[in-house]
């Protein structure tokens, strides 16, 4: 039996997180009652899907075939995510008979570590997949393993312990000289009476605060008690339960060495250099053993190993001036051998990350690293080079010729959260203007911005991987910098952190500091920034905003998409409605990752479109795009028309498909839906809302109301109207879901009608 080392204690016998090694495991699939059971290699999982399955009933299983293992280990680990409405039991075939291993692993949408003890030898190992709720089902499992419990509490036992001295390593506050910064990344101590200066200017003496308050929020952590094998992490795709419950290290120490300067708080600055030297005593930069297993080539990609040295590197640079010569030598070899060599393999070996968020976003700290290494490391100046272009190159694939993206206004968002500032400091150290290294397509994302923000000031739609209704972190108030007569000068003062507050993207990003370092320093309040009529004929979107009466505006929203475009839904065609600032047809988002749910939100079915119904109620998904899929149209300050063709997208359903939007004023629309299926079939016109319909089904009716407001449906073809709450938004809050549906049929062409109404 092979194994995989996940430490001297436990090993890996069924890696199903690594697509090299599946094809070679001896593991075979049953099914059971589930419509279409079956399993499959994603990227970091192995994917066991069914389309449909009834309740109570065995949807399949997957059976191992096992050969010997050492007899040291004492239990079998299992880790796996489960769907909620789906139990999972564990089964061994030992001396020809399957034993249970313990009671059924119930799911909840996040990660398992299941631990059974190993009850005897085994031949083989069995997963049996039980449909606890009616409807489709989703698992992805990690991997299947064992343990050697006493060996594990010995490892523990021996792990190294550190204090907060750090004697030889932090230099003495009473030894610190003047600030001195080992390179002036962002700013340097030149630049710290400006600084000072404008924590207390009423535009930004809040955000600082917050910035204060979080830094000295986290005086309590003990950072010391934290090191380990690998980095703290809070996104639980890929951590051991063990390793669970630990925020990361990322911005705190940034914020406290940022704070520390301004206010000249010694407490502050040394807090942040602890953090610096845990860092550097960690021995992988990455989350977890998962990424490090011998005989596996699995891995996350290198985000983490990209954050660290961003974190470190700005925080070395700050704080130069407080570290002993030994120091100084350690964190240069650590920002080298546990960060930039790793982004570096990653730049080399993937293609694809050239293309999407991924590539820009790790040259931030191929940048940022590697210009704290060139004043003693002259030969890193090659390696810069090179990062500043395919940084460049990234953003040349990355912006689309309109100035948009293909991954939503969230990636948007925390990818220039990282370009911008590599892109700063890359034109400080070379003595260049920022005009002069800003992408060429980023000066026309101004559109984008406005095409794509919601109706209330500063905020977002959600469309594609967007978990947050507000613009994240420091890039707009950057580009308001930048870009002074653009559309973001105009929402900017709405993205700092007193408007907005925190959110799940803190983890991913330094959240604050380089608005504060960098904006401008007097901001107008926020407004919306809403076109009338806007298109984005690349990007593949279309919205239109009109006024009903003073002070009362309707928005609608279509979308569509680039070809192959990447952290999308298949939800091409699908439109939002806006009343004033109120979402009204929503569109879902996205929840966190670690959330499983987060693969259903991508459901065609969960959108604002129209799709066909099988005979057991299920849905037909969109297909991936494999060409542009673009709405066209029209609109001003009155009318607004729009149309797509969904034909490409629903393939594998029909033969033709075309979806338009009319609106000859304001207070009503048409949507029209026709076209030829493959085979005869039922459709159903989808609509979400947060708020419960009043369904008049002899009216064909159904009718939404909200303060001040009144929506009517309007659907004459309508055979049924039906609603549930199903499922869950962005903000993990309940969903209402309106199915119209329409009888049988090869061909159709059906008109919907809404009517908008002041109450």
């Amino acid at each position: 039996m092979f194994l995989w080392e996940l430490n001297p204690a436990e090993s890996i016998f069924a890696p199903l997180h690594d697509e090299t090694t599946l094809p070679q495991l001896p593991l075979s699939a049953e099914p059971g009652a589930a419509l279409n059971f079956r399993h499959r290699a994603w990227w970091d999982s192995t994917r066991v899907d069914w389309d449909n399955c009834p309740a109570g009933a065995v949807a399949g299983n997957l059976t191992l075939q096992m050969g010997e293992l050492p007899a040291r280990f004492d239990h079998y680990i299992f880790c796996a995510v489960l769907q909620k409405g789906v139990s999972a039991q564990l089964a061994a075939c030992v001396d020809g008979e399957w034993e249970d291993l313990g009671a059924p692993a119930i799911g909840d949408g996040s990660r398992l570590e299941i631990v059974r003890p190993i009850v005897g030898p085994a031949s083989a190992m069995r997963m049996t997949f039980w449909a606890t709720l009616s409807g489709a089902g989703l698992c992805n499992l990690r991997w299947w393993g064992v343990g050697d419990s006493a060996l594990l509490a010995k490892l523990e036992e021996a792990r190294p312990r550190y204090d907060a001295a750090w004697t030889g390593l932090i230099r003495p506050p009473s030894e610190w000289p003047e600030p001195k910064f080992a390179r002036g990344l962002l700013f340097d101590e030149a630049d710290l009476p400006a600084l000072r200066s404008r924590a207390e200017h009423p535009g930004w003496s809040g955000h600082f605060a917050m910035l204060e308050e979080r830094a000295r929020q986290s005086l309590g952590r003990n950072p010391e008690a934290e090191i380990g094998d690998y980095l703290p992490w809070s996104d639980y795709r890929y951590l051991r339960e063990r390793e669970k419950g630990r925020e990361p290290w990322m911005a705190e120490p940034v914020l406290c060495a940022l704070v520390g300067l301004v206010r000249d708080d010694q407490t502050l600055m040394r807090h942040a250099l602890r953090y610096l030297m845990s860092f550097v005593h960690t021995t992988h930069w990455c989350q977890s053993a998962e990424s490090r297993v011998r005989g596996n080539v699995w891995d996350q990609r290198c985000f983490l190993e990209e954050m660290a040295v961003t974190t470190c590197a700005l925080v070395a640079d700050m704080l130069w001036f407080a570290l002993t010569d030994r120091a100084r030598e350690l964190v240069k070899l650590a920002i080298w051998d546990k960060g930039l060599s790793i982004i570096q393999r990653d730049m080399v070996k993937w293609e694809y990350v050239y293309h999407i968020n991924q590539g820009p976003w790790f040259c931030r700290a191929r940048i940022l690293g590697g210009l704290l290494l060139e004043s003693d490391w002259p030969r890193m100046c090659p390696y810069i080079e090179r990062a500043y272009v395919d940084m460049q190159e990234g953003m040349d694939h990355y912006l689309l010729p309109d100035g948009g993206v293909d991954e939503g206004v969230g990636y948007f968002s925390v990818t220039l959260q990282a370009v911008l500032p590599g892109l700063m400091a890359y034109a400080r150290a070379r003595g260049k203007e920022m005009r002069e290294v800003l992408p060429e397509r980023l000066a026309r994302s101004g559109n984008f911005v406005a095409v794509m923000s919601a109706m209330r000031p500063a905020s977002v739609l959600l469309d594609g991987d967007n978990s947050n209704e507000c613009f994240t972190g420091d890039a707009i108030a950057l580009l308001a910098a930048f870009y002074p007569d653009d559309v973001y000068k105009r929402i900017a003062k709405g993205t700092l952190l007193q408007a907005r507050g925190s959110t799940y993207y803190r983890q991913y990003m330094v959240d604050g500091p380089f608005a504060f370092i960098a904006a401008p320093l007097e901001l107008p309040e926020p407004e919306c920034i809403v076109p009338e009529f806007g298109r984005l004929p690349h990007t593949g979107a279309i919205t239109s905003r009109r006024q009903l009466a003073p002070d009362r505006e309707v928005r609608l929203h279509m979308s569509g998409c680039k070809a192959r475009a990447s952290h999308t839904h298949f939800d091409k065609g699908a439109f939002t409605l806006e009343l004033n600032d109120v979402p009204v047809l929503i569109d879902r988002g996205v929840m966190r990752y670690d959330d499983i749910r987060h693969l259903l939100l991508k459901r065609t079915d969960l959108h604002n479109v129209l799709t066909p119904v099988r005979e057991d109620g299920t849905f037909p998904g969109q297909a991936l795009p494999e060409v542009p899929v673009i709405p066209d149209g029209h609109g001003d300050a009155r009318q607004f028309h729009a149309a797509i063709d969904l034909s490409h997208v629903w393939r594998e359903s029909m033969s033709r498909c075309n979806r338009t939007l009319d609106s000859e004023q304001p207070g009503r629309f048409v949507v029209g839906d026709s076209g030829e299926l493959v085979e005869r079939m039922a459709l159903v016109f989808h609509l979400h809302s947060r708020s419960k319909w009043r369904i008049q089904a002899a009216e064909h009716r159904a009718v939404l109301e909200l303060p001040g407001w009144r929506l009517t449906v309007l659907a004459p073809w309508a055979a049924s109207i039906m609603q549930g709450e199903d499922l869950v938004d962005h903000r993990l809050e309940p969903v209402w879901h309106l199915q119209i549906r329409a009888p049988r049929c090869t061909s159709f062409d059906l008109k919907t009608e809404f009517v908008v109404e002041m109450t």
